[in-house]
């Protein structure tokens, strides 16, 4: 088992990668292929912060953090958890292969919040404006649109902090709803292994799984107007 480990904003500990590496063998015997590891352990304030990332030979990943006031309970809660998945999906996992064929490439952006709200500020200035424009060429105020014109403000867009692409893996979609429940997200991004197209699962409000997919028809449709 190939593992590396990251110390940040703390020392490096001998003691601690011992420990980790004996708690990951209870991992590690679930699968008879090697396993590649990367543990990052993070001191924030008070809060131990301990992460792990497995990568399977099959192209499956798993991952589980957790936090507490003390990094070797941080280490225990986390990969208690990601054994409770392992174990949840042990067959499917062993059996698990990836999808041969074209993968798609999406762009993954993070907008700044701030950018959003200075432009829902400036939209609702505009209209405000708008409607004393109007307001004022209703009342035979020639003024009005030369007013509304000095304080007119140009678009503004989204301020994209920074931008990442990624090649999504090819699954089938109850793959990837193995695959997201494994790394503990919300929704997972992936190129559906029948289709070839970008889809999207996600973990609805009920419990339930939803799927987001393209409309190959409506999109046909609108190529050819």
């Amino acid at each position: 088992m190939q593992t590396h480990f990251v110390f940040r904003q703390m020392e490096s500990s001998t003691a601690l990668r011992g420990y980790a590496e004996e708690r990951l063998e209870k991992i590690k015997r679930y699968f008879a292929e090697p396993l590649r590891v990367s543990c990052t352990f993070t001191v924030d304030k008070v809060m131990h912060i301990a992460a792990f990332d497995v990568t399977l030979r099959n192209g499956l990943q798993l991952h589980a953090q957790e936090s507490t006031e003390n990094m070797y309970s941080s280490v225990d809660m986390a990969l208690a958890k990601m054994e409770r998945q392992v174990r949840r999906y042990k067959a499917r996992i062993k059996h698990h292969k990836g999808n041969e064929g074209r993968s798609a490439k999406v762009r993954l952006g993070v907008i700044a919040a701030e950018s959003m709200v200075d432009q829902i500020v400036e939209e609702e200035d505009a209209a405000a404006e708008a409607a004393a424009t109007v307001a004022a060429l209703s009342n035979g105020n020639g003024n009005g649109h030369a007013h509304a014109h000095a304080h007119a403000k140009p678009d503004s867009r989204p301020v994209v902090i920074r931008q990442t692409e990624f090649t999504t893996e090819r699954m089938t979609v109850e793959g990837a709803i193995m695959q997201m429940n494994l790394l503990h997200k919300q929704f997972y991004v992936f190129t559906n292994a029948g289709s070839g197209e970008i889809n999207v699962v996600y973990v609805r409000e009920d419990g339930n799984y939803g799927l987001i997919e393209p409309n190959e028809a409506e999109a046909e449709a609108i190529a050819a107007t």
